[in-house]
């Protein structure tokens, strides 16, 4: 004989908020998987923030590292088309915004002058003798010989890049037979 369990009806109203309750649950739970998964399939875009310094300015930025340089570029690049003067020379090196032409910067790199990898950090000491190498390199060397202007273009691009500002002109090398 089956039993009958009779409920009072207290109980069975318990039962329906239990009842509601897990579904309420599992509807939760399925949006949270169903959410889950949607995001997983998105790729953030990357937000870059300013940050304040104290001391010692920061060395990283937002900006692309041009070959061969090694470190990014301390200013915004941007690109425009360049000409040529009849002694070899280009430019601009800035758009008309101020940013570093890569355009120009790609054109002077491919004369593979030592000056454009030098870094932040450089002093007129190091830029002298890379400026006279570039000036004086012969054929058989990695690096083309550069016309006096091609080189301060190439300088004046590189202090552009790396945000050099020194006190006196490490290029006068060049017009003062120093080289």
């Amino acid at each position: 004989m089956l039993r009958t369990r009779h409920t009072s009806p207290a109980t069975a109203g318990f039962i329906s908020y239990e009842a509601i309750f897990a579904v309420l649950v599992l509807v939760a739970l399925g949006l949270t998987g169903y959410f889950i998964l949607h995001d997983s399939n998105k790729t953030a875009a990357p937000v870059i923030t300013p940050s304040k310094t104290t001391g010692a300015p920061s060395t990283t930025n937002a900006y692309a590292v041009l070959s061969p340089a090694t470190v990014p570029s301390k200013v915004a690049e941007c690109n425009t088309p360049i000409t040529f003067a009849s002694n070899g020379n280009s430019g601009p090196i800035q758009c008309s915004n101020g940013d570093l032409n890569v355009t120009e910067w790609n054109a002077l790199s491919a004369l593979e002058p030592s000056i454009m990898s030098l870094g932040y950090g450089a002093t007129p000491s190091q830029i002298q003798p890379a400026l006279c190498n570039d000036a004086n390199a012969s054929d058989s060397d990695a690096n083309t010989k550069n016309s006096i202007p091609v080189e301060m273009t190439v300088y004046q691009i590189s202090a552009l890049y790396y945000g050099w500002n020194f006190s006196t002109n490490p290029t006068s090398v060049l017009t003062d037979g120093g080289c």
